[in-house]
Parts: structure tokens; sequence; C-alpha cells
């Protein structure tokens, strides 16, 4: 275990009002300082709650209960100490500048998950789903980086690990051995194994860089010409007036982006400038963004005015949206008669060759359906969503080069080149990939992860 001299503390809670905050301190000289704190450093034992004052050198600063956890059984793997006190600021600062009055400092960002990491308590897979645990902004993302703490990403990265070092050991053998009546590892197996494990990172890859973009919110623009209600529609998902709403077409000229949750999903709804023919250069550069959002969404909302005939640019939409997952809304149906309503949908669905639902920004017709709709869509788009990773670039980056260098290892194999170059290269890769565990850990990628993580973890 890494022999660290100094002690660090911070608040793990948010520093606002609230009626309890902790407080963290961890380090090997925790238990003497807080026994120097505390009314009672005789009741202070490994893992029991224990209730007293915490003292300044004057007076009592809060009521609190602590709890002390001996190293190596802590979050940590050193000595550590959780102060559980009422949550005002005032309070946590006065905590924090006796702990640091005593010899503690203060902690850097993720400094707590850091030492955990060094100690051995976890990988660095697990430290980036402990940060994403804190961030998430949906279910699911919850549910993946939950699975990915319990070891999911561990596991087929241990898995692909422990399969190269047997390969290894193999070609190896073929150095040591070569005039033994021994039979190695053919040359058309191991190219059969080596395409395995390149297949397997390219997949884990894959799933990281999914699991990275659906993380920052699945981007849905709500597109249509000008003056059909789009920003209308925006403030009725959100419940609030978030788009400025005017009969003047083209009011919107920029991309305005609101997030919500749409089956455990977090989702980027954006409303879009009116495509159509500018007015001025602004208009020009709105319509091109929205363009630009069309052709980079996997789910689009596509609305029609459905108290007029069809423009060619609805038409045209509909056309450069074809290979997307796009829900068309017939909106203003409010303003149709209600014995017209049925007809003229089916009129604009003829025409248009898709099905239409028919919406009210106005009335809220159609919402329940709208947001139903989108849900389905996101599950159809992303059916495995807890089979998802987390990484941080530089590991994504490690998780790359591995693939590629799998896929160089199978070349050197199907060209027979000497086992002492494929033994080489074979140690390459499984030092990569204990790049991406942790097991080989350079400071840029430490770095890299946990100056990501807020104060306190």
């Amino acid at each position: 275990m890494p022999f660290t001299t100094d002690t660090i503390c911070a608040p793990a809670t948010p520093p606002m009002p609230s009626s309890i905050a902790v407080i963290r301190m961890s380090g090997p000289h925790s238990l003497s300082i807080i026994s120097e704190c505390f009314e009672k450093p005789s009741a202070i034992s490994h893992r029991k709650a224990v209730h007293g004052k915490l003292l300044s050198e004057a007076a009592e600063i809060d009521d609190v209960v602590l709890i002390a956890y001996l190293a190596p059984e802590s979050y940590t793997g050193e000595d550590m100490v959780e102060i559980f006190s009422h949550g005002n600021p005032i309070i946590i600062k006065k905590i924090i500048d006796r702990l640091i009055s005593k010899g503690a400092r203060f902690a850097e960002p993720g400094e707590f998950t850091r030492r955990a990491f060094l100690n051995g308590k976890l990988d660095l897979t697990a430290a980036e789903a402990i940060d994403r645990i804190v961030k998430a902004r949906g279910e699911w993302e919850i549910s993946a980086a939950l699975s990915q703490m319990h070891g999911s990403l561990r596991e087929k990265i241990q898995n692909l690990r422990e399969s190269l070092i047997l390969m290894k050991a193999d070609v190896e053998s073929q150095i040591d051995f070569s005039e033994e009546d021994i039979e190695f590892l053919s040359n058309n197996a191991a190219i059969s194994r080596t395409q395995e494990i390149h297949e397997a990172l390219s997949e884990i890859l894959n799933r990281c860089r999914i699991g990275e973009k659906i993380s920052q919110g699945i981007d849905i623009p709500i597109v249509g010409r000008p003056n059909v209600g789009k920003s209308s529609i925006l403030n009725l998902i959100l419940n609030a007036e978030r788009a400025i709403v005017s009969e003047i077409p083209g009011t919107t000229r920029d991309l305005i982006r609101e997030t919500v949750q749409f089956a455990g999903y977090h989702v980027n709804v954006f409303d879009t400038a009116g495509i159509g023919i500018p007015g001025c250069e602004i208009e020009r550069i709105g319509i091109d963004l929205s363009r630009k959002k069309i052709d980079e969404a996997y789910i689009l909302i596509l609305v029609i005015d459905a108290t007029e005939e069809l423009a060619e640019t609805d038409k045209e939409i509909v056309t450069i949206s074809n290979d997307k997952a796009c829900i068309v809304l017939g909106n203003k149906i409010d303003l149709v008669p209600e014995t017209e309503r049925n007809e003229r949908i089916a009129l604009l669905e003829k025409e248009l060759s898709v099905p239409i639902l028919p919406f009210s920004a106005k009335t809220g017709e159609g919402l329940t359906l709208l947001e139903q709709k989108i849900g389905e869509l996101l599950i159809a788009q992303f059916p495995e969503q807890n089979n998802f990773f987390f990484a941080d670039q530089k590991i994504i980056n490690i998780i790359s080069d591995a693939a590629e260098t799998a896929l160089s290892v199978q070349k050197l194999f199907s060209r027979a080149e000497p086992p002492e170059i494929i033994a080489f290269e074979l140690q390459n890769l499984i030092d990569m990939l204990q790049e991406i565990t942790g097991e080989i850990a350079t400071d840029d990628v430490l770095n890299s992860i946990f100056s990501r993580f807020c104060i306190g973890k």
C-alpha cells in the first residue's frame, strides 16, 4: 500500500444549507486529529457511530456524529473519519478550519478516490463509474455505472489479458523449445484468437463511445418550416416559457437547448430555426445550424401545420429525414374542426407517406403520446443501455490503440513472423490492457480521470 504522509479533509456534501453535512478526513493522522477535536476521544472505535461535541480551542463547534475507519477497511484504504454535522455552511467551514489547524490539509478534487485506487481498493474502470454515478442525469446511466463499478468492464479486460498471457507463454515456448517435440499453438488458431480479441476490444470501444455520447445527452431537434409551432412545442414539453413565441415567422434564429428525461434517458431537446428562404444573413446561419442538427441527430421531431396545405419545404424536410427515427407532428390540430380532423390527418399522411401524430401545442393534445413515442424510439435506438461503459478520453484512446495492436499481432501471425517479434507485440498489448484497469498507471492518465471528480469524493 502506498505510503502517504499527509492527511486530507473536505466536505462530501454540497456547500449549501441542509439538515446534515458530511465532512471526510483520510490519512495517517486522521484518528489523532479527531481525538484532539472530539469531546469523547476514548469512545472512538472502528466503524462505530459516536455522538458528541466537536470542540474548538475555546468553544463547541457543533453536535456531531462521527465514524472512524481503520486502514485498510475504509473507502480510501487509509485511516479515515466521517463527521456528520448540521448542514450550515458556517459550521462546515469551522469544522474544516479546525481539522486543518490540527495538521490536515484541504483535499484536491478526486483525491479520496485517487487514494482508494492507489491503495488497491478499486481499479480505474470502477473509479470512472463512481464519478458517473455522482454526475448521472439519467436512470440508465446510474444503472450502467453501478454495473461497471461492480466489475463489468474490468472483468472483460481481465479475461482478454489472461488469454493474451497464455498466448504469449505459448509463443515464448516456441523460442525456448523449438527443437523439442512439443505441440504449440498453430498459426491458424493464433490468427483466430487474435481476431476474437480484436473484435472484443472493438466492441468495448464502441460501448465506451456510445456511453460517452448518450451520457452527454441524446440530441432531439424540433424541426420544421417557420411558424409551425416549434417553440411552443418546446415550451409545452418543458412546461415553461423557454423559447420566445411570436406570430412573426423566423423568430427563432439560433439553437435553443433544454434538457429533459424520457424513459430514463437524458435528452437534449433543441428548438431550431425554421427551414425556409432566409430573410437575412442571421436567418441563413440559423437555417444552416438547423440542417446540421438534422444531419447529426438520431431522432427528430418534425412539425407541420395541420391547418395549411403542405409546402415544398415540409416535403423536403421529410425527405432528408428518411434515414432518421422521426416523429411527425400535425400541430395546431385544435384549429381544425373535430369532424374534419381524421380526414385532414389522413390526407397529410398520404401526401408525405409517413404517420402523423395530431398535436396541439396550445391545448396539450398529443403530448402524452409524443412522450411515449420518444421513449420507444430511445429504447429501440439503444436497446442494451445497461451494457454501455464509461471511460475517460485517454482510456478510450488506449482501448483504440489496443484494438489496432491486436490487429497488428494477427497480421504478424498471418505472415509467420519470428516468435520473438510476436511475443514483443503481445507484451505491448498486455501492457495496454493493464493501463486500462490501472495496473500500469501513468500520471497523465490519473490526472485526467481524477481531476474531473468533485471535492470530497
